[in-house]
Order: C-alpha cells, then sequence, then structure tokens
C-alpha cells in the first residue's frame, strides 16, 4: 500500500550548500558553477530514472529556465549574502502501484502546481529504488528555486521564502501554514492518481 512520505529541506549556503551542487548531484550530471569556479560532476551516479524542468504556467516559453546549468547558476548568481537560502527542495515517495509512466505523470502533476503557485521553477528528479533498499522506495526529488521565474532571469523572491511579517501584510498565511497546504496539496495529488489508476 502506498505510504505519504513528503519533506522539505533547505539548500542554505550557511549549511555550506549550493544550488548547483545540489541540482548536479539530484539529476546526475555536471554542472559548473560560475560563482565559484567548481565543477559538479555526478555523472556516474545510477538511478535516476527522469529529469525534466518544470515552469511556471505564466512562464513556460522562458527557454533560458529550461537549460538546468543556466537555471542553478542564475539561482547562485541572484543571491549576495553569504548565508542565502538558493533553493528549497521537496523530497517525496512516489507510489510503488504507479508504473514509470504513471509515477512520472504524478510528479510532473505535483511540480506544476508548485511552480504555478509559487511562481518558481521546479528542477525534477525521479530516482529508482536504491540497490540494497526497500526494492518499492521509488522517489522524487524537486529542487525548486527561491526566485520567481520571468522570460529574461531571476527576478523577486517567490512568496513561501518571505518572512511571515511580510505574508501578513500580503494577506497570506505564514509559511508553516504554507507547507501545511503543500502537504495536503501532495496527498491530494497522489490520492487523484492512484484512483486514476485504481
Amino acid at each position: 500500500m502506498a505510504i505519504y512520505h513528503l519533506s522539505v529541506k533547505l539548500v542554505s549556503r550557511g549549511a555550506g550548500r549550493s544550488a548547483t551542487a545540489a541540482a548536479a548531484y539530484r539529476a546526475a550530471t555536471r554542472i559548473r558553477d560560475e560563482r565559484t569556479g567548481l565543477v559538479f560532476d555526478y555523472t556516474r551516479k545510477r538511478g535516476v530514472e527522469h529529469t525534466e524542468i518544470v515552469l511556471p504556467s505564466a512562464t513556460r516559453d522562458a527557454v533560458w529556465a529550461h537549460d538546468r546549468e543556466r537555471l542553478w547558476n542564475a539561482a547562485e548568481t541572484a543571491e549576495k549574502r553569504k548565508d542565502a537560502r538558493v533553493a528549497r527542495e521537496y523530497e517525496v515517495a512516489l507510489p510503488h502501484e504507479l508504473n514509470a509512466a504513471q509515477r512520472r505523470d504524478l510528479v510532473r502533476a505535483f511540480a506544476q502546481d508548485l511552480a504555478d503557485r509559487h511562481r518558481g521553477a521546479i528542477d525534477v528528479a525521479i530516482h529508482r529504488p536504491h540497490r540494497e533498499g526497500d526494492t518499492r522506495n521509488h522517489h522524487a526529488h524537486l529542487l525548486a528555486t527561491t526566485r520567481v521565474v520571468t522570460d529574461a532571469g531571476l527576478g523577486a523572491k517567490t512568496s513561501i521564502e518571505w518572512k511571515d511579517a511580510d505574508r501578513t501584510k500580503r494577506g497570506l498565511e505564514p509559511g508553516r501554514i504554507e507547507v501545511t497546504a503543500i502537504r495536503s496539496r501532495w496527498a491530494a495529488i497522489v490520492n487523484e492518481h492512484l484512483a486514476e489508476h485504481g
């Protein structure tokens, strides 16, 4: 039976992390960080079933943002603080009852929901179960930009990144309530897809 799992992790320079390294690792690819000159090469990593970048419906044609290296270098360049949050990750367990194509459709639907909700880019990486682990452990990593995607680059911070005081001024619930809403939305989308496939 499908088991619910969604965790939210922050990618922060203050913790010694970078968006370029996180994206390269999750997608099993090679990315050069233009800010530091470091090259993150995970092309030998196994177990990545599918990757894609999902953009908000309003800026779906922002060609530049479909280039993983360009997207995450833009995320790094946009932040000036040494303790800046450069990405937000959603890690989800995928129902083993669905086949690969159905899991892809499920993750794409959730990624589109997140992208449209916050107007940021979502870099999706679907991973197969680890060789030594539970064979049902299909999961996905959704790496989200902390800034809004525009046709020309990254803009202002996405609403989920705002301080609670700023969210309140704009009529939004505190960030923790937003995370709870995202968790509920994931549950609803999973249940919709499970019901659709019997």
